[in-house]
């Protein structure tokens, strides 16, 4: 399945409340992992160096084994409301990701700078130094379309190859089973990385085509990664809440134990959901 960026039907909604996101900066969660999402309500936003020190799950970044990201082992990644929007996913990550995903609402006070360990991609990204503490989480924004959609629905995982590694794949396993107190089934996930990477190796650079391998997958074989994972996660967020078939919104409030408030962006303006 494919990720949805459907960030055009939210520019006027952007538009008409620029007072309310200029307010903020924002951390996007882009794999749209929800054990992230408590991780980070529970312990703040933490730098990779910090969740090694403290021995949390490193599902609880971005990726496990990419090191040469913009972040590096002390950084966080922000986006910011651009002062000259142009509504360009190539250029501002505020488009690209807090229009597309879950992403959480930050104080404006924070101290941030403007390059992290390596120079931003992004127009509009910044970086924070070490940690973000859960009193400066001001909310949860959550893009309309992700809402009630259910959880056997979603694309999880970002476009980016590293995160299609078995190295990577063995410890989402192992974190999302350390999680929920039981064991998963590897071998629909074996079979899937068997697929997909006898697709990867006919590319001579992959990295540059990922939604284009998973997309072949998918027309090949019928489904493609993320769709095996989508249904393991449905299956052990139904367990774990007692809902057949869980919404995105129905396990968001189950993880959202200090009531941090969750804003729907809508095509038509904002409104506060939970």
């Amino acid at each position: 399945m494919e990720k949805q960026r459907p960030f055009k039907r939210y520019i006027h909604s952007v538009m008409i409340n620029q007072d309310f996101f200029s307010k903020h900066y924002y951390h996007s969660v882009i794999d749209l992992n929800l054990i992230k999402v408590d991780y980070m309500l529970q312990y703040g936003i933490l730098s990779k160096a910090l969740i090694e020190k403290r021995h949390l799950p490193q599902i609880y970044t971005h990726s496990a084994d990419d090191y040469d990201s913009k972040n590096g082992q002390y950084f966080i990644s922000l986006s910011e409301f651009p002062k000259d929007l142009n509504f360009s996913p190539y250029f501002e990550s505020f488009t690209l990701h807090v229009l597309s995903s879950l992403s959480f609402l930050l104080s404006s006070d924070l101290e941030i700078t403007r390059k992290g360990e390596r120079s931003p991609y992004f127009d509009d990204e910044v970086f924070r130094y070490g940690r973000i503490p859960r009193e400066a989480i001001q909310g949860i924004l959550l893009p309309e379309h992700l809402t009630y959609q259910k959880i056997d629905q979603l694309a999880y995982l970002p476009s980016d190859l590293s995160c299609y590694t078995n190295r990577y794949i063995q410890n989402w396993i192992a974190c999302t089973e350390a999680y929920f107190g039981k064991k998963i089934e590897n071998q629909p996930i074996a079979t899937s990385m068997k697929q997909l990477w006898s697709i990867i190796r006919q590319f001579e650079r992959p990295e540059n085509w990922v939604d284009s391998i998973l997309e072949e997958q998918r027309e090949k074989y019928g489904e493609d990664l993320r769709d095996v994972l989508a249904r393991i996660l449905n299956q052990l967020w139904s367990n774990h809440l007692g809902l057949s078939n869980p919404r995105y919104i129905d396990v968001l409030e189950s993880i959202n134990r200090n009531r941090v408030p969750v804003y729907e962006l809508r095509e038509t303006g904002i409104q506060k959901i939970l």
